[in-house]
């Protein structure tokens, strides 16, 4: 038995299809079927049941598999022990973020990250929360950057920043830009975000409604093209505005802001890695949107 041979019924029951296992993996489906198969005449027993499409796993194997990524996890963190005497943090590290964040926080941080930690390998994967929070959980990703609190009874937050809520109006917009309330809005029509999207309900809660406007949009540049357009206003994150370009408005406070955080599985051992993604995105994020201070958090 083999730590490579447990990678592989990892990847075999979490894909059910030995093509896309191998894949995952990176070998030659033969080697990846054949080195199961070795697996499974040393134990004495079927770990995967062939006959079913997709493959399924059987009773005894899905014990089996449990108990290969404990091993795993535990090689890992054997792994990071005998690296953390180095200097420098290495190893590969798997990131889901949420399209409202990656958007404009992905530009920002990614060539920071290459530079300054090359023995680092980042992997980025722009998903909802609910696909993050089930990967995480599943352990295909090892971290989210999505807004919280979650309130996830097996994974931990880690709080980075509070981005504003601003609102977004058209060029030629002339109203109220300073102090808002959200009955300086009602006027207007209101474009939103589809269901899937968690900044949809956060924009619902600050205008106290369960449902608002006639357009839904699956991105917020197209939301933005459409108010460019002059066919209504919206709600955006901070970050996603130019001053020099764009036309929005802050509301009064307490300011409504939604909270950034990095979240992770209990058990997560990548700490160095995790602390160099901390400081690079802390270092982009202005200080004052560091601090909760005077604002409303504006729960997913």
């Amino acid at each position: 038995m083999t730590l490579t041979q447990l990678r592989y019924i990892v990847a075999l029951d979490r894909h059910k299809s030995f093509a896309r296992a191998a894949e995952s993996c990176l070998v030659a489906q033969p080697t990846l079927s054949l080195q199961i198969q070795k697996l499974e005449q040393e134990i004495g027993s079927e770990i995967f049941d062939r006959n079913k499409n997709p493959i399924i796993t059987t009773s005894f194997g899905k014990e089996i598999v449990e108990q290969a990524r404990v091993v795993l996890r535990e090689s890992e963190k054997l792994e990071e022990i005998f690296r953390g005497g180095r200097e420098d943090a290495s190893g590969e590290i798997s990131i889901g973020i949420i399209p409202t964040i990656s958007t404009y926080l992905l530009p920002l941080i990614f060539k920071l990250l290459d530079k300054n930690y090359p023995k680092i390998d980042f992997r980025f994967y722009e998903i909802p929360t609910s696909q993050i929070v089930e990967k995480i959980e599943n352990e295909d990703l090892d971290i989210g950057i999505l807004a919280t609190p979650l309130n996830q009874k097996n994974i931990l937050e880690k709080p980075l920043y509070y981005e504003p809520f601003v609102a977004y109006f058209p060029k030629n917009y002339e109203g109220k830009t300073l102090d808002l309330d959200i009955d300086d809005l009602k006027s207007n029509e209101f474009i939103l975000l589809g269901e899937d999207h968690c900044f949809r309900h956060q924009s619902l809660k600050i205008c106290g409604q369960r449902t608002l406007g006639k357009i839904e949009c699956g991105s917020l540049e197209t939301i933005r093209n459409m108010v460019d357009l002059g066919v209504g206003m919206t709600l955006l994150p901070l970050l996603s505005m130019n001053p020099k370009r764009d036309t929005f408005g802050r509301f009064k406070d307490p300011e409504p802001v939604r909270e950034v955080s990095l979240v992770f599985k209990h058990g997560f051992f990548k700490k160095k890695i995790l602390q160099a993604i901390e400081r690079t995105i802390l270092s982009v994020i202005p200080k004052d949107m560091q601090d909760k201070a005077g604002r409303k958090l504006i729960g997913v």
